[in-house]
């Protein structure tokens, strides 16, 4: 039996309730094996890398003056994705296309800047990853630097790196167990 029956009494438990723990990866509180905010696995530990993907206010500020009728987003909540070896897309869902994007950007709030298929982050053979912008329409640029990447160009991406698509999001790349 995988569930106890609605209704009937709950048996006796023998199990302890663990004391809380912060989460190394995201910093929310947990009491069991994975974090309830991002996933990160608290026993095993930091086995691999994380996007965190978040609405970014200083980006949007740099880049709205382009497009006034596109306004920041009230509520983001912030999304935490682990990261699988080899290719993994950014964008949006497209049914018409069969496009499902490993971070799968579609909304709400939906970004209008941000293509069906926008970049691709791969995996380097010493565990590193490269990014590359894929012809999206409004470009990727990483950290602080203004310049867009070119299309098709593959760019080396480390921990704590941010990753700007659209008009806010940003996607930090983590290496699990960093802050």
């Amino acid at each position: 039996m995988c569930g106890r029956q609605l209704g009937a009494p709950a048996a006796p438990s023998a199990v302890a309730v663990e004391p809380a723990t912060v989460c190394p990866s995201c910093g929310e509180a947990n009491s069991g094996r994975f974090c309830e905010g991002c996933g990160y696995d608290l026993v095993a530990g930091g086995a691999g890398w994380s996007a965190v993907v978040s609405a970014d206010r200083a980006y949007f500020d740099t880049v709205s003056s382009t497009d006034e009728d596109i306004p920041f987003p009230a509520a983001y909540p912030v999304r935490v994705v682990r990261l699988r070896a080899g290719e993994v897309r950014i964008g949006r869902r497209s049914r018409s296309r069969g496009l499902v994007p490993e971070i799968d950007l579609t909304g709400p709030p939906e970004d209008p800047g941000i293509s069906h298929l926008h970049a691709v982050l791969r995996t380097l053979p010493d565990g590193g990853w490269t990014l590359t912008d894929a012809g999206s329409t409004n470009g990727t640029t990483i950290n602080d630097d203004p310049a867009v990447l070119g299309a098709d160009a593959a760019v080396a991406i480390d921990d704590g790196d941010r990753i700007h698509v659209g008009a806010w999001t940003t996607i930090t790349l983590r290496a699990d167990g960093s802050r």
